[in-house]
């Protein structure tokens, strides 16, 4: 992920045709390029004449793409005609990438109480950790299937992140798991694949399956003890970047919980 920002130094008199050519210029991006993720245009609350722009781009092919395009080669000189000089430019590179692409990523740990292990580890590790999430899940088998809601916080640290879940339920992250590590976390990118050599002679087979529906690809997998004692729990990638963000910023993503 690439963070782009552009300060902007206004000619006075410039600001409603500026304003008009950022707000143009957001709508193309919009229309046309998915690879941006985000496209904030903020004002100085205490100089009307200073602007700043914030762009985030998946990868360099996005942000290349975007330097690319027709319509930001137009809007440029119109710009520029009202700046007093070029805009400021800085590139920031994403310092949690590493999160998204260690396999290891997190420890989780069953609670009783999740405000009180919340405060207990705040105050123990020096940590701070998300808002709860809670997540719907329409289809857990463990090994029965059935809908379940899980509530869960990260710690805002880098990874690997620890994980606390509220204890529910009788089944996979019931109270009996509660007390020590319960598993720990990898990115699997085949979970289909993943899900047949757990249950294939001689793998450890699973204790909690999650999908969104009755036979669809897994999106998180947790085994049962290996010969040391241990369980995984296999996520799948395409939920790197919202739980990512989760830790990073404190707060949930929409789209991975309810």
């Amino acid at each position: 992920m690439i963070t782009v920002t552009a300060e902007q130094i206004l000619k006075p008199g410039t600001e409603e045709r500026v304003d008009a050519l950022m707000l143009a210029l957001s709508g193309e991006i919009f229309h046309n390029e998915p690879g941006c993720t985000r496209f904030d245009y903020v004002v100085d609350a205490s100089n009307s004449l200073r602007r700043l722009v914030v762009e985030t781009y998946r990868d360099r092919a996005a942000f290349e793409s975007h330097a690319a395009t027709p319509y930001l080669a137009a809007f440029l000189p119109h710009l520029l005609d009202c700046l007093v000089e070029p805009p400021r430019v800085v590139e920031y590179a994403d310092a949690f990438e590493q999160a998204r692409t260690a396999p290891f990523f997190h420890t989780g740990i069953v609670v009783d109480d999740l405000a009180a292990a919340v405060a207990y580890y705040s105050d123990s590790l020096g940590v701070r950790f998300t808002e709860p999430g809670t997540f719907d899940i329409p289809r857990l088998e463990d090994p029965d299937p059935h809908p379940f809601r899980l509530t869960a916080v990260l710690s805002m640290t880098d990874a690997p992140f620890l994980e606390l879940i509220q204890a529910s339920g009788d089944g996979v992250v019931g109270p009996a798991h509660r007390g020590g590590i319960y598993y720990h976390g990898y990115w699997e990118p085949d979970m289909s694949l993943r899900l047949k050599e757990l249950h294939a002679p001689g793998g450890v087979g699973t204790e909690g399956v999650f999908r969104m529906e009755e036979g669809g690809t897994p999106f998180s997998i947790i085994t049962k003890p290996d010969r040391y004692g241990n369980r995984i729990e296999y996520v799948g990638t395409d939920a790197a970047d919202p739980l990512v963000e989760w830790a990073r910023t404190g707060v949930l993503p929409t789209g991975i919980g309810a």
